[in-house]
């Protein structure tokens, strides 16, 4: 399952948080008859464009979009959604296996945010550690501890011993978290590839001061 406009417009009005509609392809396509060569293909290979089609540019586009699903999973309360599943089972064995992988999700994105040399996933990264510091306590309780860097562990026994109540105040919809989570992701996920695809044929200078201008106003999402 990939992100999508209806997924993450879902998310923002769960939230309260208000959701920037253009990503920079739909910036692009709106600009394109009235900027002319904004973008150009330069046929240089230089060190932004580099970075931006690296393995490690691949790999965060991948571990957002797979936090973001696992995140929109815990945040579903339908009646087929993996709360409503251990509820009427008993059984909180794929519960505990779901959140296993959001966290492995969430420290793989964690840890190529703060790789990267973009100051938006800089930002990015810092807002998910904000959101693990502020539910610390409702983690800890069922066994995911968030660690001094911002990444998470699992003890297992303490996870797999947790009651649904409890799981539900760490990871549930009405917990805040994964749907916090789940949106940042989102946006990573959504950026990253916009901007590989934007850039593949490489800016002139009049491109990447747009490229800059729209990262700056990406800090605005928040509202």
């Amino acid at each position: 399952m990939r992100i999508t406009n209806q997924m993450m417009a879902r998310t923002a009005a769960k939230t309260g948080i208000p959701l920037q509609q253009n990503t920079l392809l739909d910036i692009m396509n709106k600009q394109s008859n009235s900027v002319g060569n904004m973008i150009s293909p330069t046929g240089n290979s230089n060190s932004f464009l580099q970075k931006l089609n690296s393995k490690s540019s691949a790999q965060l586009k991948e571990a957002a979009e797979n936090l973001s699903d696992y995140a929109e999973k815990l945040y579903d309360d339908g009646k087929d959604s993996l709360f409503a599943k251990a509820e009427a089972s008993g059984d909180t064995s794929e519960l505990v296996a779901h959140i296993t992988s959001m966290a492995e999700a969430y420290n793989k994105t964690l840890k190529y945010l703060g790789s990267s040399d973009s100051a938006l996933n800089k930002f990015y990264g810092q807002e998910l550690k904000n959101y693990t510091s502020d539910h610390s306590s409702a983690l800890q309780a069922v066994g995911v501890v968030r660690n001094r860097d911002g990444s998470l562990s699992i003890q297992k026994d303490v996870l797999k011993a947790a009651d649904i109540d409890s799981l539900k105040a760490a990871f549930g919809s009405t917990s805040g978290f994964s749907d916090k989570v789940g949106y940042v992701a989102g946006r990573t996920a959504e950026n990253a590839s916009a901007a590989s695809a934007s850039i593949l044929g490489g800016y002139d200078k009049n491109g990447m001061d747009y490229w800059n201008s729209f990262t700056k106003n990406m800090y605005n999402f928040w509202g």
